[in-house]
């Protein structure tokens, strides 16, 4: 059975406040490794150097925009459902192809067993609403990915496509992506 939830129902906290080796931080390190590249287009322990990497990164940040976000639910504060993260240039991938600087949402993973019920909507939401609040600029979205519903809820969040990013390059047009204006 499918149910969607609302931002009331979770709890969003950083990496940065994670106090480390608590169960909070063990139950989303342990999740996040439990992660394989055909169920999750992520591999476990790829993705969590990537998310310390980006936490070491977001120490120099003097905004405090650079963060990884955790979705716990609220009234089972030790079960991980989501993950994000604001990072300044995901896998140097702005440097390559020479893009403006930019804040990016990245890693952005929805548990296996609580996709398609709204929460990877509310975890971006939360994210957009985050920078918004930091900084007030447009935000550019260049995608990553080949997921579809990842394109629709961006493009729910009226992001503007500049384009897909495949391979080493930045395609100017993703059919997948409808924008209506």
């Amino acid at each position: 059975m499918s149910h969607s939830y609302s931002l009331k129902t979770f709890d969003i906290v950083t990496f940065k406040s994670m106090i480390i080796n608590s169960e909070r931080f063990l139950s989303a390190k342990n999740w996040i490794l439990s992660m394989t590249d055909d169920k999750d287009n992520e591999t476990g322990d790829q993705f969590w150097l990537w998310i310390e990497n980006n936490n070491k990164l977001s120490k120099n940040d003097s905004n405090n925009l650079l963060n990884t976000f955790f979705v716990f639910f609220r009234d089972n504060p030790n079960v991980v459902v989501a993950t994000g993260s604001i990072v300044a240039d995901d896998r140097d991938m702005g440097k390559k192809l020479h893009l403006k600087d930019a804040v990016w949402i990245g890693g952005v993973n929805v548990h296996r067993d609580f996709r398609g019920r709204s929460i990877g909507k509310i975890l971006i939401g939360y994210m957009d609403n985050y920078i918004r609040q930091i900084i007030n600029k447009d935000i550019t979205v260049y995608l990553f990915t080949n997921n579809y519903q990842a394109k629709n809820i961006y493009r729910q969040y009226a992001f503007q496509s500049k384009g897909f990013i495949q391979g080493d390059s930045v395609k100017q047009h993703d059919h997948t992506v409808r924008i209506s204006n």
